[in-house]
């Protein structure tokens, strides 16, 4: 495979498009400035886990004899408690008593981008390309265009407003959540089957 055909996977694996809506609806309560940084250094992140994941994650697991089932239980149990606090939104009334924590590399740069599905496609190619440098270029690559979207995103909060937003949210956390069953069901299935 071509360099730019891995990165091409890598890419489409993060799927930073598809996930837009959902991390906009984690920092919407930032100011545009706030949620430009936060989002470029999630995306900073989220390359930093998959340039180790590439080279230590096999070693990393291998070392707390941690299995694929359980990453992606995990990585399931995360997004789904993510998306709850989605789903059900509080008012702003009582929403303003409270102080927002800052997304700092969970859920955005792990699970959402550098997810348990980047973690595995990015060991399998590691192990069949002769070449590491090779696999480390198509994720540079591929984050390239990851941090790029990142860095837009939040013109789109501009374009569709608060309200948009709230609603956005809700339903992102729906979908979220689907997301996060569909993860739970695949390693139920890896756990079964080692077994």
């Amino acid at each position: 495979m071509s360099i730019f055909q891995l990165a091409l996977i890598f890419f489409l694996v993060t799927n930073p498009i598809g996930n837009t809506p959902t991390i906009l609806a984690l920092t919407k309560d930032y100011t545009f400035d706030q949620q430009r940084w936060i989002l470029f250094r999630e995306g900073v992140f989220s390359l930093i886990i998959a340039l180790f994941y590439q080279y230590c994650g096999e070693i990393f697991l291998g070392m707390l004899k941690i299995d694929n089932y359980a990453l992606t239980l995990t990585g399931g149990i995360l997004l789904f408690l993510v998306a709850l606090k989605m789903v059900f939104v509080k008012s702003e009334a009582n929403s303003g008593s409270e102080v927002k924590q800052e997304p700092f590399i969970v859920p955005i740069a792990t699970p959402l981008l550098s997810g348990p599905g980047l973690m595995t496609i990015i060991l399998i190619n590691a192990k069949l390309e002769q070449s590491n440098f090779k696999v480390t270029i198509a994720i540079l690559i591929a984050f390239a265009g990851v941090i790029g979207i990142m860095i837009v995103a939040p013109y789109l909060q501009r374009i569709i407003g608060r309200r948009g937003l709230l609603a956005l949210e809700q339903v992102m956390g729906m979908v979220l959540g689907l997301i996060a069953m569909e993860m739970v069901v695949k390693g139920s299935h890896l756990f079964v089957d080692t077994l």
